[in-house]
């Protein structure tokens, strides 16, 4: 993908998320159960970074169990509705890309990316990613995140019917990227860029970043409706 594309792409899904952040917050309102079991992991005591946090639904994991969450997001939109839900608990919201995140090296003993890499558009801005992830990231630290997996019957549909356009129309957009209409709540239908992803990329991408593979699943959920893949790595202790 051409640069310019990609710093177009990274605009839009900020646009994206301000324009639909009250609808979407309603449909993002509790944690998934695999969110879930994988916080029931984290020590007490320890920094969690949300990157891509969103409304801030995570936050709800650790309420009463003495973790310092910490969220980042590029909508600000998204931010005030997370400030609201969790005016309560030990947390920290700030706006901010994964590109290029505001914290410290070796900050954080855990970050989450969930439902959010696959907005990244381009191999090497993923990689970036995963790198700035590793940098805050405490040696021995994990990362947890969930990405559209690209293989979903029903997601393949949208995929393949966007091929077209990318070998005659010039899309400009990865061969393996789609763009999703969101409907609810808008007067028109609100684009947003996705990148579905293979375990193998998943794999590579956490790798070539530096670390350590610990779990790389498939997962299926909503009797089918929803497969994402779960993906869990490490940062190496020396």
């Amino acid at each position: 993908m051409k640069p310019e594309i990609a710093q177009k792409i990274l605009a839009d899904v900020t646009a994206a998320y301000d324009a639909i952040a009250p609808s979407f917050a309603e449909t993002r309102l509790k944690p998934w159960p695999v969110m879930a079991e994988f916080a029931a992991t984290i020590e007490p005591g320890s920094r969690v970074l949300d990157a891509g946090c969103g409304n801030g639904r995570a936050c709800q994991l650790f309420a009463d169990r003495a973790i310092e969450y910490c969220g980042v997001d590029v909508s600000e939109r998204l931010l005030d509705f997370a400030k609201q839900d969790c005016r309560d608990l030990l947390t920290e919201f700030r706006v901010g890309s994964v590109l290029a995140l505001p914290y410290e090296d070796a900050s954080f003993d855990t970050v989450i990316l969930v439902a959010s890499l696959h907005h990244v558009p381009s191999s090497r801005l993923r990689l970036q990613a995963m790198r700035e992830v590793a940098r805050v990231l405490k040696p021995g630290g994990r990362v947890f995140m969930t990405n559209w997996w690209l293989w979903h019957g029903r997601r393949w549909q949208s995929f393949w019917r966007s091929w077209p356009g990318k070998i005659f129309g010039g899309s400009g957009l990865d061969w393996n990227d789609v763009l999703i209409p969101w409907k609810r709540g808008t007067a028109e239908p609100v684009a947003r860029y996705y990148h579905g992803f293979t375990r193998g990329e998943a794999r590579r991408l956490c790798v070539a970043a530096g670390m350590e593979i610990l779990d790389n699943r498939r997962l299926v959920e909503e009797g089918g409706r929803e497969a994402n893949l779960v993906t869990v790595c490490r940062k190496p202790i020396g």
